[in-house]
């Protein structure tokens, strides 16, 4: 088997333990934040589609593929930035770039959500096995990258595996507390 195959699967099986926790769920569970978290199942699904899609465009097309996101804005103040999160104990969720990365539309069912996700997967295989792993960008500034870092391919790749299956984790967590069930022990 190759690296990409090995990339590829790995990311699939990843995906599944996510998809897996919506399974079963109402459309209201699904939306329901069972912890202190605002998280919910259906809200992880639509962020992690999201974050691998943009991740893997950066892959192929460097920080351009972040387009207008106001993360990665060249005209963040980070310091101004780093002042908001230190006066809220460091919480970067309530910075106003953050507060729609986990909002759902009513459009945005169980259905559809569990669609974007199989439509990115396939995207982020056909990029895994077209593009060179060793196509390099540099990272857009932001505080939580090293100046002047730069990510091949296959560290995006892996970057991505990391964020599904923490997310992944997160669901089951939720999941749990929704009506017992785990995905994952």
């Amino acid at each position: 088997m190759s690296e990409r195959d090995d990339l590829i699967q790995t990311l699939a099986r990843h995906r599944g333990f996510l998809l897996q926790t919506a399974e079963g769920l109402t459309q209201e569970q699904a939306r329901t934040a069972s912890t202190v978290s605002a998280l919910t199942v259906a809200s992880l699904l639509k962020h992690v589609a999201d974050t691998e899609e943009q991740w893997m465009a950066f892959a192929v097309h460097g920080a351009e593929a972040f387009g207008d996101s106001t993360v990665y804005d060249a005209d963040v103040d980070w310091s101004a930035v780093d002042a908001e999160a230190a006066g809220n104990d460091g919480n970067w969720s309530d910075s106003e770039w953050e507060d729609t990365r986990f909002v759902l539309s009513d459009e945005e069912t169980l259905d559809v959500l569990r669609g974007r996700v199989a439509e990115v997967a396939a995207t982020t295989e056909r990029i895994l096995r077209e593009t060179d792993l060793d196509l390099t960008h540099a990272l857009p500034e932001a505080p939580w990258f090293e100046a002047g870092a730069a990510w091949s391919a296959r560290r995006v790749a892996l970057h991505v595996l990391a964020e599904i299956s923490q997310h992944a984790g997160h669901a089951d967590i939720i999941r749990e507390a929704i009506d017992g069930q785990r995905t994952m022990g």
